[in-house]
């Protein structure tokens, strides 16, 4: 209709403008574009039946582009000069010896199908089946239990962290993992593999003497005579029946601590004092380092009230039959020290908080023990008496997902806690103070170490305002970033600083409570300015409204 009308207004026009042209080009409505949806055709192949109405271009005795069409079972179609193609069943394929052993020999006829998601999900659920069986078969003990190094030993043992995982026997689990005393390993015990722990084989810290090529006579000795008293252990059959779980508190609960009992009567008596001088109760029994008393050990005896009840539950399922089959989560109860008084420390690591022997020796002062400790690694909580360690791999771990993935403190330990016992992270000890504080003195000590304080033995440490914040790149530097001529640059006005104001809320959030027993390690001697100057600066500061004044004053009068 519209095309209608354009010609009825196009003739009369010629009525009057004869000399207006006929042949006048007609708007044309432009067809719509395709949407880009990434989906490609599949291939074509020659043959199939999308192949049926296509065509080809072949060369002819001429040398011309011939454009030939194909059809499925069609030899002669297109010029009859062409060679007849021969059968691909009856020719026998050739083989090319040069090319590599896993090149595709037939490209043609093998068309990959095309590689997606979908295509990867389809491959791994075909094959389900085939991978639990593999996953359960890692579950049952093999019937010829013999340990994989020496071949001798029966292997009830593995470890989950070494890459093969072998069954190895006591001995031979033992004599492996010196070198890696943090690994997680597995016992089996006569029906299923239950978690362990190394201190079980008799795996203990060896901790050399700092800038030694060796251990010392003293600890060879020792390491000797704790091997003896393990050589013993192995020749004996293994029990298979561990502690369970509420006899390891009860031992832990008839134990009598004087030092723990001590430190609970002067938090309560800290307590009630806080209470009678008027201070808010809820405040004084809030968690809080500062007042609260650490007592690790008090809480490796915290269970978890949910554990109990499962187990209730799954003795009332087994009924009678709930004896032979153990807890997989119940352990023995570790010691306190070896036969040698090497006390018993807990080590946290990224795998999780272990339990195990520190073998010391004191030829060079009982006060060298804590810096033989950082020389192998080991950062003490405490130099007086060493009990729990945290090593410096699981330190800076910790200093990545803060900065990678904004986790707290708190967040990281229980992942730590989740890590040793999956089924009761509330068993694990609480050293998430102690994370708090070390991680804070281990940032310090590397900013120390990177200003070159660790270079001459016995220098002051004393550094100038700023020097112990990391170099910056993009700001702006003479000599780096910036020509020495800038200023006669003529385009200087690209040279400019920009000010950004920011209310930083958060900083509320995180405001210390007792700020006045805080201890400032790098004060004014990083990026921000000294504590005092900012205070004086603070108290002769002129505060400048970013709103008009009159709308101020009508605001605090509750105007508007």
């Amino acid at each position: 209709m519209p095309h209608v009308v354009f010609m009825f207004f196009y003739l009369r026009l010629t009525y009057f403008f004869p000399s207006l042209p006929l042949s006048t080009n007609m708007a044309t409505v432009r067809p719509p574009k395709k949407r880009r949806t990434g989906h490609r055709l599949p291939p074509m192949v020659e043959g199939s039946d999308a192949a049926m109405d296509t065509a080809m271009y072949i060369r002819s005795e001429g040398g011309e582009r011939l454009l030939v069409p194909v059809r499925p079972g069609d030899n002669n179609s297109g010029t009859g000069d062409l060679d007849p193609q021969p059968d691909p069943v009856s020719t026998p394929p050739h083989f090319n010896y040069d090319q590599p052993a896993d090149m595709n020999m037939d490209c043609e006829q093998d068309i990959p199908p095309i590689r997606d998601r979908l295509f990867y999900m389809k491959q791994f659920v075909a094959r389900v089946d085939e991978i639990l069986q593999a996953m359960q078969a890692r579950e049952v003990l093999p019937e010829s239990a013999i340990c994989a190094d020496c071949g001798r030993q029966v292997a009830e043992w593995r470890c989950g962290d070494c890459i093969d995982g072998r069954l190895l026997c006591r001995s031979c689990m033992r004599h492996t993992h010196f070198p890696n005393p943090f690994h997680r390993i597995e016992c089996w015990t006569g029906t299923h593999f239950r978690k362990a722990a190394l201190w079980e084989v008799g795996v203990c810290l060896i901790l050399p003497h700092q800038n030694s090529p060796g251990i010392c006579d003293n600890l060879v000795w020792q390491r000797n005579m704790l091997e003896k008293l393990q050589k013993k252990k192995d020749t004996l059959p293994q029990t298979h029946v561990p502690i369970s779980t509420a006899e390891s508190l009860d031992m832990a609960d008839s134990v009598a601590d004087p030092e723990r009992e001590t430190s609970k009567d002067e938090a309560t008596m800290r307590v009630l004092d806080e209470m009678l001088n008027g201070h808010n109760p809820d405040e004084v029994l809030e968690e809080d380092e500062t007042i609260r008393p650490v007592d690790t050990e008090a809480d490796l005896l915290d269970a978890d009230a949910g554990t109990a009840g499962f187990t209730a539950y799954m003795q009332g399922v087994l009924g009678a039959d709930s004896a032979a089959y153990p807890s997989q989560s119940s352990m023995p109860t570790p010691p306190t020290c070896d036969a040698l008084s090497n006390q018993y420390v807990r080590v946290v690591h990224t795998n999780g908080v272990h339990h195990i022997a520190l073998v010391t020796c004191t030829c060079r002062g009982h006060e060298k023990i804590t810096t033989d400790l950082i020389y192998a690694g080991w950062m003490p909580t405490s130099f007086v008496r060493v009990r729990t360690i945290f090593t410096m791999a699981v330190l800076n771990h910790f200093r990545y997902c803060n900065l990678e993935m904004r986790s707290s403190a708190y967040q990281f330990f229980q992942l730590l806690r989740r890590l040793t016992n999956t089924l009761n992270p509330s068993k694990v000890a609480n050293l998430y103070h102690e994370l708090r504080r070390l991680s804070r003195l281990w940032r310090w000590v590397k900013k120390l170490r990177w200003a070159g304080y660790a270079q001459k033995a016995g220098q002051p440490i004393t550094p100038d305002r700023g020097e112990l914040g990391n170099f910056c790149p993009a700001c702006p530097q003479v000599g780096f970033n910036l020509p020495d001529d800038w200023k006669d640059d003529p385009n200087r006005w690209v040279f400019r600083r920009v000010f950004t104001a920011d209310g930083n809320f958060k900083a509320d959030h995180v405001r210390q409570k007792s700020a006045a027993d805080d201890i400032w390690l790098s004060d004014g001697l990083g990026m921000t300015t000294k504590n005092s100057e900012y205070k004086d600066f603070l108290a002769n500061a002129k505060e400048r409204h970013t709103v008009s004044s009159i709308l101020h004053r009508i605001g605090s009068k509750g105007l508007i």
